[in-house]
């Protein structure tokens, strides 16, 4: 298993102290030489943030050097798999301050409750995309892929096409990859075309397909993959285009919910049954933070404060901000926006 590297990022802020010496105006402090002494500056609190690859630009080009800056932290940021990431925290690997995932199955299913040594407690949720195609302008399809993103040809007919380089993520690893199944099942039936699934996909973990996730970018922007699914917001974030799915397929329509759930995935071996569910991202402050007080001060910002509209700028789209879990355990300053949801 590929395991993500760690980006840690560090500040600092500068600033002079002002010594009061005697009465009247205050006097600047005077070293050894006769100088003014600059006071060192206290040392940002380090906060760890573990979130889903896909959010890996905006989280380390936007939202880390805001955070640095605006709430005095230093931003230590790692992406991977929500699922991955999930699984080094409950293996003790790592323990960070916040997580956030990019579904609530794995909050509930791979961290929350004694089975996971009640590694998180509850959740919040962040925000809703939907899956897309995005498609390389490189590619030697791109004419066909424009048509389909016009409407004028299948997607999933190119898809088809012999030669096509065709990426996503490890179901196993990333609620994407289980995502990208789930749309494929919910696929069959919405075009009557039965094993779609299989004949695109392949199988589960296909080699030839499933790459992690900062892998699938390099190889999409630099043409070396014909197309991927993505979220919405990746295609904007790349400047790549991209085909719009139908609501009934690209898990991105809550009022769809019902709908979404007639399909379901098991992974090979055994493991929980997920359903099909519209894509939600959720953030939470973990049992065993190191430094809960700035935990909760960047959740709240990132779910009423500036980073929430950072996000709805990269391309997400904004949900109503509910908690769910254990709420006795949601922290005091997160409580009044608990309250209300």
């Amino acid at each position: 298993m590929r395991m993500s590297k760690r980006s840690t990022w560090g500040g600092a802020i500068a600033g002079l102290m002002l010594v009061a010496t005697g009465c009247g105006t205050p006097a600047p402090a005077q070293n050894a030489t006769g100088g003014a002494a600059s006071a060192a500056p206290s040392k940002p609190v380090p906060l760890s943030v573990f979130y889903a690859g896909s959010m890996t630009h905006v989280m380390e080009q936007v939202i880390r050097p805001r955070v640095d800056q605006v709430l005095h932290m230093d931003f230590q940021g790692e992406g991977a798999g929500s699922a991955e990431l999930a699984h080094m925290i409950t293996s003790k690997l790592a323990n960070p301050d916040v997580f956030i995932s990019a579904s609530p199955a794995v909050d509930v299913n791979d961290l929350m409750g004694a089975s996971n040594g009640n590694a998180a407690r509850w959740y919040a949720t962040l925000a809703t995309d939907e899956l897309v195609i995005a498609y390389s302008p490189k590619s030697k399809e791109a004419g066909d892929f424009k048509l389909a993103a016009e409407g004028k040809l299948p997607w999933y007919k190119v898809l088809e096409m012999p030669g096509v380089r065709f990426g996503r993520t490890d179901p196993k690893l990333d609620p994407k990859g289980v995502n990208t199944i789930l749309m494929m099942k919910l696929a069959e039936a919405y075009y009557h075309q039965p094993n779609l699934e299989k004949t695109i996909l392949g199988s589960d973990e296909n080699p030839s397909q499933v790459f992690p996730e900062e892998d699938l970018i390099a190889q999409l922007t630099s043409g070396q993959m014909d197309a991927v699914i993505a979220y919405k917001h990746e295609a904007i974030e790349w400047h790549m285009p991209y085909i719009t799915l139908p609501s009934a397929i690209n898990l991105g329509d809550p009022a769809l919910a019902k709908e979404y759930a007639k399909v379901s995935w098991t992974p090979n071996g055994g493991g929980k049954t997920v359903k099909g569910a519209p894509i939600l991202f959720t953030i939470t402050v973990l049992t065993h933070a190191p430094h809960p007080e700035q935990a909760a001060a960047f959740v709240r910002y990132m779910t009423v404060g500036q980073g929430h509209q950072i996000l709805m700028q990269d391309g997400f789209t904004p949900t109503p901000i509910r908690f769910y879990g254990d709420l006795r355990s949601v922290p005091a300053s997160l409580r009044s926006i608990a309250e209300r949801s």
